[in-house]
């Protein structure tokens, strides 16, 4: 019963993180792809760095920072409707952009994390 409030409470501050980076983003006059690049890319660059800490996938600490914080700081399915979104309005190129720099920035963002982590 506990991982599930481990998980929720992670939940809860990586999405008002996420709200946060989106609400300055938006403040900076950035269209709401760039926002959700943005977190992708940190929150993929911090899972990278953080996952190798835990070797047990149950940990209480894992289940809080890595599903509940990064899980809910991460945008993926922000990134998707934002992607078809792009399509819809026949904005291909920028789609197909969209797609391409959110998947290679956040797996090299993640080869980078675990890089920092055994530097």
């Amino acid at each position: 019963m506990m991982n599930w409030f481990y998980v929720g409470l992670g939940g809860f501050i990586g999405a008002a993180l996420r709200y946060g980076v989106s609400a300055g983003a938006a403040w900076l006059a950035f269209r709401g792809h760039w926002a959700t690049l943005a977190v992708n890319v940190l929150g993929s660059l911090a899972i990278g760095y953080c996952a190798p800490f835990f070797e047990n996938a149950s940990h209480p600490a894992r289940l809080f920072l890595i599903v509940g914080v990064l899980g809910g700081f991460t945008t993926f399915s922000s990134f998707s409707l934002q992607t078809l979104s792009l399509y819809h309005n026949r904005e291909f190129l920028l789609a197909s952009f969209n797609v391409l720099l959110n998947v290679l920035a956040c797996l090299a963002a993640v080869w980078v994390g675990f890089r920092l982590h055994y530097a």
